[in-house]
């Protein structure tokens, strides 16, 4: 999913927040920003799942060599397979209990990469 993060690299955003209330999954991320552009006001965006059935938070060296293998590119982006789509659908009733068809998705940043299993795509919203 194209998005108005894929302006950096993943490595270029920290999660400043994190918020989850009855399915409703909030992700505040920023950008870091050199000695250089201290001077002006970092951006920052808001990361929006509506709908969020499952998620893992895990620090972003703790993946497998294999993280990206069908991964859409960017720094928000969805699965079209994953072992994380396998179990929910092998190891718990989640797709018999929920409307609509599940997606995965990520948010790669600096530090921590959460995965959301949704039935809607995320919106992202600047609030700089």
């Amino acid at each position: 999913m194209k998005t108005e993060l894929d302006i950096h690299n993943y490595q270029k955003w920290f999660l400043e927040n994190f918020q989850y209330r009855d399915r409703l999954l909030t992700l505040t991320v920023e950008e870091m920003l050199t000695k250089e552009e201290l001077l002006r006001e970092p951006q920052r965006y808001l990361v929006i799942f509506s709908f969020t059935v499952m998620f893992q938070v895990y620090d972003e060296c703790d993946h497998r060599n294999d993280f990206h293998a069908d991964r859409q590119e960017g720094v928000l982006a969805k699965y079209n397979a994953s072992r994380l789509l396998e179990h929910a659908k092998s190891d718990t009733i989640v797709f018999d209990t929920t409307v609509g068809a599940l997606e995965h998705w990520s948010l790669m940043t600096t530090n921590e990469f959460v995965h959301v299993l949704t039935n809607q795509p995320p919106k992202v919203i600047n609030v700089t």
